[in-house]
């Protein structure tokens, strides 16, 4: 089907600035305020430090001591492992909503159409797209990187060579590899933008949501990526504003509980980054819609109940037949 960039990003403010979409600003700042603090409190955390029963306080020992770096990581990745379990059901209701167009009210089917099975396979689709981002940079970047030192080195050992060469080889060959990089990570996330929205819209299992991502964005890529860079650079952008740069790190997250001014920025900044979040949840799910034809609230491909796209489609043609015909029959 065709995409019209500006009429989804017409639609998408339309419903960031309605009644649903101040809801689901409101959700994800909650979100990632709980989430922000949770972080900051599990990377600043200290163990005190015992000098002893009755013995009076040494004056080169400190009162406590942070956690090591292994347990501070822990703590960071099971809050993060949180957040992503209590955000997840959030951004699911929120692509049905703005999928369907609906702007006063949330459809309760948005809200218990098989939720619990949505999150789970949309938390294991995250899983999938971080380890195939993860391995898309290891081939484009860490391996050109470590053949460009082997060429550096390499040419060092040859002797007769000038050193030069094996520094332009190298520097040559981080180059290819950091576009490379870039390049693979764009074409991989325009591909899988639209995996939630299959788990969530049309009740698909997780391959078939990469399926059907990436069948959904041929023939648009150009599009779809002048829309991605777009959307993550104004996310990136209202993101290290509005929120401290390294909440996990120790000396930034105490900073951090300790600064009345950095604590009171901090929800405006929270605020502001989900009103983008919700704005650019908006946009993608109107693509999604222009893509798959879903206009209304109820539309012929909604399909949480797991039937099939066709037989919803037939008993919809079916029934507009049969209304013709009584209409016809009437006059």
């Amino acid at each position: 089907m065709s995409l019209h960039l500006r009429t989804a990003i017409t639609d998408g403010l339309q419903l960031t600035f309605s009644r649903n979409g101040a809801v689901f600003v409101g959700f994800n700042a909650a979100a990632q305020f709980v989430s922000l603090l949770l972080v900051a409190v599990a990377a600043s955390q200290q163990l005190p430090v015992s000098s002893g029963v009755g013995a009076a306080p040494l004056a080169d020992v400190s009162v406590s001591q942070s956690l090591p770096t292994a347990a501070t990581a822990l703590s960071v990745g099971l809050t993060t492992m949180f957040s992503a379990i209590v955000t997840t059901p959030i951004t699911i209701i929120t692509i049905r909503t703005f999928v369907d167009g609906a702007t006063d009210r949330i459809p309760e089917i948005h809200l218990y159409g098989h939720l619990g099975r949505a999150t789970v396979r949309g938390l294991i689709a995250s899983l999938v797209i971080g380890v195939v981002l993860f391995i898309g940079f290891l081939c484009t970047f860490v391996i050109p990187t470590a053949i460009g030192l082997g060429v550096m080195f390499g040419v060092g050992e040859v002797g007769f060579l000038p050193d030069w060469i094996g520094i332009v080889g190298m520097v040559l060959i981080g180059a290819i590899g950091f576009i490379g990089t870039v390049a693979a990570g764009l074409l991989l996330y325009i591909h899988l933008m639209f995996v939630l929205h299959e788990i969530s819209v049309r009740n698909r299992s997780v391959i078939e949501s990469l399926r059907g991502s990436w069948s959904l964005v041929r023939g648009h890529r150009v599009k779809l990526g002048v829309l991605s860079i777009g959307v993550i650079s104004v996310q990136s952008a209202i993101s290290s504003i509005g929120t401290p740069n390294q909440i996990s790190d120790p000396t930034t997250a105490e900073a951090l509980r300790t600064s009345f001014s950095q604590l009171l920025f901090l929800p405006i900044g929270v605020v502001l980054t989900a009103f983008i979040t919700t704005l650019s949840a908006a946009v993608i799910a109107r693509v999604y819609a222009e893509l798959t034809g879903v206009d209304a609230v109820g539309g012929q491909r909604i399909d949480l109940d797991g039937g099939n796209d066709q037989t919803t489609q037939q008993a919809s043609i079916d029934s507009d037949e049969s209304r013709e015909v009584d209409t016809e029959t009437a006059t």
